[in-house]
């Protein structure tokens, strides 16, 4: 009958096509469109590939084959049509044009219909078992492999082809999967404000959607949907990468089961203060903290023989906004008090050997470091430490406090939600 896989799959995805234009698919399209693979000696991976490219919006029917293959695909395209009873609209213009892209009268395509509603009244297609899906003789009143009685005919369902992607908001799709949350991460998807499914290449797909605020509403399903290859996450309806949205995850779990989760986010469970708010930033307020050699030294005084160290706060800024990135949906992070401790932080500092911010003391001479001479005694004696320095090292944890609390007051946060944070005394 055909020559190529190529014809087979194309053969196919025309019929498929035509049942998915009124928008569903019934189990009988199903059972039909399987019945035609075996017909034509299809395998599975081509009547797979059928349905991946019927699904294509840029789809377009193509008969193949001689003048007789291209009848019985109208044939077997109609029998699929009106298989669950009528033909819609949107499968009759269709196949209207497909008989007369084959030179079919409306005679002929009328033959055409007549015989295929005698071999559907004819109950010549065989039956299968709602129970087990064992192919039966069409008559058949109980199942001869699992005995499940047939009497009752099954209810016909019907499920939508596609869904839209919502325009806006965070959108989780998912497809049906053996995995051990799977059935949990189905009960979390109904719960969601939005949800809907759909068949997609013979699988049942659903999606879940939620606003972008809500976000921590549905870290439950992303937590049942953990290990499964067949699933998607959409920002504003456009597709994103999965762990660019949920790459905070792991570490909102680890922040659950924290004897203070606040506390957490600021570093302070490992004695390590991170003035951001979240631990993601790598950016603690440590002497070996590489963020506090952003910017460069400068001489003041008459005669330029004193130094401030003036930071760059846009690298600063640009720093932050990398570490987050991967981090940027997680619901914990106070972005509006990330900024104000920016704007909190000075702009410049004048680093001495007993002051609150001193040298960074580097081994080796590196672009922008300069070099120090600090005169020290000790036990009555004096010598001059020498060394070159590219930043600055905060002296205390308490400067940190300090810009915690002017940023707190700068956009007047409630303070009993950090309380043990402007508490801290290291």
């Amino acid at each position: 009958m055909f020559n190529t896989s190529n014809e087979k799959i194309q053969y196919l995805a025309n019929i498929i096509s035509v049942a998915r234009a009124d928008g569903k698919f019934t189990n009988d399209e199903t059972n039909a469109i399987e019945v035609i693979q075996k017909k034509i000696n299809a395998k599975k991976s081509e009547l797979n590939k059928a349905y991946q490219l019927a699904e294509n919006p840029k789809f377009q029917i193509k008969l193949v084959g001689h003048f007789s293959d291209k009848v019985k695909n109208l044939e077997d395209i109609t029998f699929v049509s009106l298989i669950d009873g009528s033909i819609a609209d949107s499968e009759k213009s269709i196949l209207i044009e497909v008989a007369k892209d084959i030179k079919i009268t409306q005679e002929q395509f009328q033959l055409i219909l007549n015989d295929v509603k005698n071999i559907i009244s004819s109950n010549t297609l065989s039956l299968k078992c709602p129970n087990c899906n064992a192919e039966l003789p069409p008559n058949a009143k109980f199942c001869s492999e699992c005995g499940n009685s047939l009497s009752e005919k099954p209810i016909k369902e019907s499920v939508n082809v596609s869904y839209e992607i919502p325009p806006s908001g965070i959108t989780i799709e998912f497809a049906e999967s053996t995995s051990a949350g799977f059935a949990d991460a189905v009960k979390e998807q109904l719960a969601a404000p939005i949800n809907k499914t759909c068949v997609k290449a013979k699988k049942t797909w659903y999606l879940a959607s939620w606003e972008t605020k809500d976000i921590s509403n549905a870290l439950k399903l992303v937590k049942n949907l953990k290990g499964m290859r067949n699933r998607k996450v959409h920002i504003d309806g456009e597709e994103a990468k999965w762990d660019d949205v949920f790459g905070f995850t792991w570490c909102a779990e680890q922040r659950n089961t924290a004897y203070k989760p606040v506390e957490y986010c600021f570093g302070l469970d490992e004695k390590r203060l991170n003035i951001w708010g979240c631990k993601q930033t790598r950016m603690e307020w440590t002497e070996w903290s590489n963020w506090f050699t952003y910017g460069k030294y400068e001489k003041v005084g008459m005669l330029k023989s004193q130094v401030k160290f003036v930071f760059d706060k846009g690298r600063i800024k640009h720093e932050l906004k990398t570490n987050l990135f991967r981090c940027r949906y997680c619901p914990h992070i106070n972005f509006n008090l990330i900024d104000a401790i920016i704007d909190a932080f000075p702009d410049e500092v004048t680093p001495t050997d007993n002051g609150p911010w001193t040298y960074k003391r580097d081994y080796d001479e590196s672009p922008g470091a300069i070099k120090v001479k600090l005169k020290t005694t000790e036990d009555g004696y004096t010598f001059t430490n020498e060394f070159y320095s590219s930043g600055v090292v905060p002296k205390s944890i308490g400067l940190g406090i300090d810009i915690i609390k002017k940023a707190v007051n700068s956009i007047n946060l409630d303070k009993t939600e950090i309380k043990g944070i402007l508490d801290y005394n290291g």
